[in-house]
């Protein structure tokens, strides 16, 4: 069973975190980093508190090499789906347009990945990668998924935690891809009931994209 009210606290310290942070003067990359590590943090400690009573991640090799495998394919499909919508939208509304919003949606990646300190950039590809695939999947496929799962059929769980995961990303042209990734990720979390395979999955995701940004 997931304590509810340690998943709503969750949700309301992250909201509060994040109200902080939009309050404070302008970002640099150090300043994110150290706000992101600490939404993370927040997001790890308060979602294992939510789900203490319930086992939901064990280290298999078969649930690993699934996760990996969903990982490259998810990054096949969400790139497609990017590469999709992006052609449409250039045709719509000029392709200057649509680059300019992609470069809003990727700010804060770039921000990131723009300090000069080589500590600094690896703990920001280590938030990236593995600090954002951890808290993410234990909120949202963990905690979430499983309350819901609790009141509602399971596809429906899986859905609902998607759009959650999909609205707390604030993205406009990539709302439907990573709503699609929420999608499946919830059906290998729900298809092994072990976080192994979609934090797998997830970071993989996570780690060619940074990988492909950097390159």
């Amino acid at each position: 069973m997931v304590n509810k009210r340690w998943l709503l606290l969750v949700i309301l310290g992250w909201m509060l975190i994040n109200m902080i942070r939009i309050g404070l003067p302008a970002d640099n990359g150090e300043n994110l980093i150290f706000w992101m590590a600490l939404q993370q943090l927040w997001l790890i400690l308060g979602s294992l508190m939510a789900l203490r009573n319930t086992v939901v991640l064990r280290w298999q090799l078969k649930d690993f090499v699934r996760g990996f495998t969903a990982g490259l394919v998810l990054f096949f499909i969400i790139n497609l789906l990017n590469l999709i919508i992006i052609t449409g939208l250039s045709q719509v509304f000029g392709s200057e347009h649509v680059q300019s919003w992609l470069a809003q949606e990727q700010a804060g990646i770039s921000m990131l990945l723009g300090v000069e300190d080589p500590v600094r950039i690896g703990l920001a590809a280590l938030l990236i990668t593995v600090g954002a695939s951890l808290s993410e999947e234990l909120l949202f496929r963990g905690a979430m998924l499983k309350s819901l799962a609790q009141v509602m059929p399971g596809k429906w769980a899986v859905f609902c935690s998607a759009i959650f995961f999909a609205l707390v990303h604030f993205y406009l042209i990539q709302f439907i891809p990573v709503l699609i990734s929420g999608i499946i990720l919830g059906r290998l979390f729900t298809a092994s009931d072990n976080l192994l395979r979609p934090i797998t999955a997830h970071a993989v995701v996570n780690t060619l994209a940074l990988l492909i940004y950097i390159l």
